[in-house]
């Protein structure tokens, strides 16, 4: 009788040597922040190995960081990128241990009769194996396949939005800047008609509240600059952020010319907005509805189970067969189907209205890039030139002698509000060109991510 316990003791010891032990592995802080610090070398090291496209630049960032090599850093070391192809790598492991047969189990029932026998234990050892005749292990692996094509699109998805992210950023940067060194331009201009118009006031030519008027927009306008040197600033701070650089980061931007749409033609735009990272990853889910709801379905039909084993009674070994097979009868997987069943009628329903946004959302940023680009149509061909030619005609009557000074304070005003409906109106179409842009792919360089991974 003591063998039968042995041998279970056997298997028990045997099916527990394959088992996993854990390791604890604390996140040190300390040591990430130091990291986090010395990016800016890793960064140098990652772009030198990085080789440039046909007849572009090299990548360097001694030079400055202009977009095409912030879009790189950003895909590398933004946090929402590293966590988005992290938990990618987690549906890549689901995938890949899927379908697994079911672990053998161990049944020992050990019984003692109470009356006075010869032999009275009774000893029955069973192994039961799960026969999948289902099919249903295929289908997991199906599942968990889609599951992670799913989690590939949406980190895929993240990257796309991270480089938009990083374009209207630097977008808002350089019109910061613009609008900075157009309001520094305009304080030295007016300081340096408030000296003559202090000494015209001295001299008695014009009052005082003529030259007091210079003192006043001077001031404002110095108020305005500070305000786009802190903009300016924040966006730096801002382009760091996004690119994973620490804040300290001695690093400076390069602004490049207005960006252009990846789908210049409106058509080929509406062919492709289906195709989007809108839609992409929604059209994955609602496949990866369809899946679960067949493995649901599946499971209604039971799995068989066989359980070998040895028995031993009055002294005597018999060799014993169970069989196992759950009868469908009663609820036979139903509130499970009917739940996948919804979950697809939710998938395709949110596949739907993000069709519908998108279109509308495409609509919109095109109008808006028409309006904008009718509007700087208007600045750069009528506003700004009518604004510098006042500034020209004024210049020319105080180089004859006839100095009106608030009449060059109200050119020089008007020139640099020209100035600043030109900037507005390149960013506004720099924001349309962004949002555009966001409903189609702007291709992550794959070189990046399989680098990021690291």
């Amino acid at each position: 009788m003591h063998r039968l316990p042995n041998a279970a003791l056997l298997l028990a010891i045997g099916a527990s040597s394959g088992c996993h032990s854990y390791a604890p592995a604390p996140v040190d802080l300390a040591e990430h922040a130091r990291a986090f610090a010395a990016r800016l070398a890793d960064a140098s090291a990652l772009l030198a190995e990085k080789p440039a496209a046909p007849g572009a630049a090299p990548f360097d960032l001694g030079d400055g960081i202009d977009r095409r090599e912030a879009h790189l850093l950003a895909l590398w070391f933004h946090p929402d990128g590293r966590l988005a192809r992290r938990r990618a790598g987690v549906a890549e492991v689901v995938r890949d241990e899927a379908g697994r047969w079911v672990d053998p189990t161990l049944d020992v029932d050990v019984a003692r009769i109470l009356e006075t026998v010869p032999h009275p234990w009774l000893v029955v050892t069973r192994i039961g194996f799960t026969l999948p005749l289902s099919g249903r292990l295929q289908l997991e692996r199906d599942l968990a396949t889609a599951a992670h094509a799913t989690a590939l699109v949406e980190a895929r998805t993240i990257e796309a939005e991270l480089v938009r992210r990083t374009d209207a950023a630097f977008a808002h940067w350089r019109a910061d800047r613009r609008r900075a060194d157009l309001l520094r331009d305009l304080c030295a201009r007016l300081g340096e008609l408030e000296a003559i118009a202090v000494r015209l006031a001295a001299a008695g030519e014009r009052t005082q509240q003529e030259a007091r008027a210079f003192t006043l927009e001077r001031l404002l306008r110095q108020a305005e600059l500070a305000q786009s040197e802190a903009a300016a600033a924040g966006g730096e701070l801002t382009l760091k952020r996004l690119l994973g650089l620490h804040p300290t980061a001695p690093v400076h931007f390069v602004p490049d010319p207005a960006l252009a749409l990846q789908v210049p033609d409106a058509a080929e735009r509406r062919l492709q907005l289906s195709t989007g990272p809108r839609l992409a990853a929604l059209q994955l889910g609602y496949e990866q509805s369809e899946r679960a709801l067949r493995l649901e379905i599946r499971k209604q039909w039971p799995d068989l189970v066989l359980s070998p084993g040895l028995d031993e009674e009055d002294a005597q070994l018999r060799l014993a067969l169970g069989l196992s097979l759950p009868l469908p009868l009663f609820t036979g997987n139903t509130p499970a189907i009917r739940r996948a069943e919804a979950e697809r009628e939710a998938a395709a329903e949110a596949l739907r209205g993000r069709s519908e946004q998108a279109v509308h959302d495409l609509a919109a940023a095109e109008l808006q890039l028409a309006a904008a680009e009718r509007q700087r149509e208007l600045v750069a061909a009528e506003l700004v030139p009518l604004a510098q030619q006042q500034v020209a005609d004024v210049r020319r009557l105080a180089e004859l002698g006839q100095l009106e000074p608030l009449l060059m304070l109200d050119a020089l005003v008007r020139a640099h509000t020209a100035g600043m409906q030109a900037i507005a109106a390149d960013l506004a179409a720099a924001e349309a060109t962004v949002a555009i842009d966001s409903l189609f792919w702007n291709d992550p360089p794959t070189a990046a991510r399989r680098e990021a991974r690291r």
